[in-house]
């Protein structure tokens, strides 16, 4: 490795839609991406970490952990020891749950001198807060795009700061116009038009070969019709549901939270504890509710609004759908998975029953299947404290939506969900070291291992699930 690490810069475009990027990309429409990157490396399938919201793949990319392990599951949660929903705008912060263990591994502190704009964490590293493109983004504007990379460029000759992080979001923008709408395409050929001033900027900043550069995607989006209000839902079951439009101490017995509107964490109080014990899964399978005995996965599995239904159930997980169940085993021993339909129909038609893999090798048989990566992350996914007792995902064409929620003036797609479409995404890089070409298929936080590799601390990704692909060797 070279004496000096490069500097590095990150640029995060919030939720655009991988297959977009693909198809733009090759078929030439973006230029000056594609002369940029011709000598480096893209990643044509970086799956991201689910749920598909910024709050997950930041702490994957920061520290090579799933959203279980950085306790970061999307702006929502719900509180059992305070009986009150947890929201990162008002009363609660990512950096609260992420915790002083991770900060220690992530690269921030890895790389030293960070400098932020956009992210959702703020400890650790310099945080530049620049009203005007919040502004943008809020409205929809494209000036977002020439508003972000012309401060990333002050910022490099000025600060000139190892680590460059910052976001360009197409967030509000996907959300109105859908996954392949015309908003979209707009937002990709604006940061293609302006992306060489930041280029030329980085080159006086760092040298020719004194930086490297990543542009990537979080999530996508899956394009919505309908909306399932999960609250609403559950009153019609005979719960007392949460009011999540209020932040306060309730009285209830269950809470339904939505993050990115396609994923819901539903928190289920103990019949005869409260919220002091979680439900175990026999209890969440016979349910006791005003005379009642619910199988609340299954009765929640076949409404036409939902996809699948996770739980867990010892030290496994167990996945329900309208026609099946399975479940997914972990062996510490072996570091392998293995998934088993239980009966019915397969819920994810992976055609892998009984079969156990590795991490690596779960990657590369689901990647192209409609739930990518879904054994291993879903696993991983419940050793979250701030976890629900289920977790539900959207069917295709539905989301989760409450009608007061942010008031779009139409809602097109969602994301949050476990879909190809919002957790297939990409990545492009170069820089010293890099390999160049085509790289199918990666996990996108295996971006923290390739940051680490580059700053000598490789060791921190061996207990992560992040893998290096892109570092080669230099020449001795």
């Amino acid at each position: 490795m070279r004496r000096h690490p490069p500097s590095l810069v990150l640029i995060w475009l919030d939720a655009l839609p991988g297959d977009l990027l693909r198809e733009m990309y090759w078929r030439g429409e973006l230029p000056n991406l594609a002369e940029y990157f011709e000598d480096g490396v893209f990643i044509e399938h970086a799956i991201s970490c689910l749920p598909t919201v910024s709050e997950s793949n930041e702490g994957g990319i920061a520290t090579g952990l799933f959203a279980g392990e950085t306790n970061m599951l999307g702006e929502r949660y719900f509180s059992r020891r305070r009986a009150t929903m947890m929201h990162y705008k008002y009363n609660a912060r990512p950096d609260d749950d992420f915790g002083g263990r991770l900060r220690a591994r992530s690269i921030d502190a890895v790389v030293g001198d960070a400098v932020g704009m956009g992210r959702l964490l703020r400890e650790g590293f310099t945080t530049i807060v620049d009203l005007v493109a919040s502004h943008y983004e809020r409205s929809g504007s494209l000036r977002i795009v020439e508003r972000r990379l012309e401060t990333a460029s002050r910022v490099a000759r000025s600060r000139k700061p190892r680590l460059l992080f910052f976001t360009v979001s197409a967030d509000y923008i996907a959300h109105v116009s859908g996954s392949r709408g015309a908003e979209l395409r707009a937002f990709l050929r604006e940061f293609d038009k302006c992306f060489p001033m930041l280029a030329e900027a980085l080159r006086e900043a760092y040298g020719e070969e004194g930086y490297a550069v990543f542009v990537f995607s979080d999530h996508g989006v899956s394009d919505v019709s309908r909306h399932l209000n999960l609250p609403s839902l559950l009153e019609g079951y005979g719960f007392r549901p949460l009011d999540t439009g209020l932040i306060s101490e309730q009285e209830c017995d269950v809470a339904a939270l939505s993050n990115g509107r396609r994923s819901g964490l539903v928190y289920v109080a103990h019949p005869s504890e409260g919220w002091r014990k979680r439900p175990s899964y026999k209890l969440l399978r016979n349910y006791p509710l005003r005379g009642s005995a619910l199988d609340l996965p299954g009765l929640l599995a076949r409404e036409e609004g939902v996809d699948l239904v996770l739980l867990r159930r010892g030290k496994s997980v167990v996945i329900v759908s309208r026609d099946g169940e399975a479940v997914i085993e972990h062996d510490s021993s072996s570091g392998k998975y293995r998934y088993r339909v239980l009966k019915g129909d397969d819920p994810l038609a992976y055609g892998a029953e009984g079969v156990w893999m590795s991490e690596e090798e779960w990657l590369r048989a689901s990647y192209r299947t409609e739930h990518p990566d879904l054994i291993v992350q879903a696993y991983n996914l419940f050793k979250s404290p701030n976890c629900g007792d289920l977790v539900l995902t959207a069917a295709e064409g539905w989301d989760f939506w409450e009608e007061w929620d942010v008031p779009y003036p139409r809602l097109r797609a969602s994301h949050g969900g476990f879909s190809r479409a919002e957790m297939d995404s990409f990545v492009l890089g170069r820089g010293p070291c890099l390999r160049e070409g085509v790289v199918p298929v990666a996990r996108l936080l295996d971006l923290y291992a390739t940051i680490v590799t580059y700053y000598r601390a490789g060791h921190l990704a061996y207990d992560s699930h992040a893998v290096e692909r892109l570092v080669t060797p230099e020449p001795s």
